[in-house]
């Protein structure tokens, strides 16, 4: 299958997955605006951010940066009962944002695992601290999808190439 089209695979299934997964589990409607496909030479972030590196067949970086209301939202859906204090806030809200990472893209592996008969190998979410944008990258930005919700926005990126990662999958900083 050709690159593009691969890409454009993963996007559509990580994108019916946050669907899915937001409406069963938060009541959230998602819808899509703004895709963009190229080069950049950088990703702008917003409030959070998790990566999590897909490798086999589909080797791509994907980034799902949140706004600060609705990683909000979803911090407070996910936690609601739990009575977290105050100075544990902002270890609860990283770990929802690699919670909804980890949960979409594992279901997205039901619906890529075709493409690679090896499996798909996934590395943990890792969550990006104060990081305003991916920079000086010299890759490509294969796809990109704003997705809007009545509780804020968020961005999913697909970004690939091997100078991107060490050997042992882990994101090169």
């Amino acid at each position: 299958m050709p690159e593009k089209q691969l890409v454009i695979e993963v996007m559509e299934s990580v994108i019916k997955r946050i669907r899915a997964y937001f409406k069963s589990e938060f009541k959230i409607d998602v819808i899509e605006n703004n895709n963009i496909v190229g080069n950049v030479d950088e990703i702008v972030l917003h409030d959070m951010t998790a990566v999590i590196v897909m490798r086999g067949t589909i080797n791509v970086l994907v980034v799902f940066s949140f706004d600060t209301s609705l990683i909000n939202a979803i911090y407070s859906l996910m936690t609601f009962d739990l009575g977290i204090e105050a100075n544990e806030i902002e270890i609860y809200r990283k770990a929802a944002a690699g919670d909804v990472i980890n949960i979409v893209l594992g279901h997205s592996t039901i619906d890529l695992q075709r493409l690679d008969s090896n499996g798909i190998k996934m590395t943990p979410p890792k969550i990006l601290n104060n990081e305003k944008a991916l920079r000086e990258m010299k890759y490509t930005t294969f796809y990109a999808q704003h997705l809007k919700t009545p509780l804020g926005n968020m961005t999913v990126s697909l970004v690939g190439s091997s100078k991107l990662f060490s050997a042992n999958f882990s994101l090169v900083e």
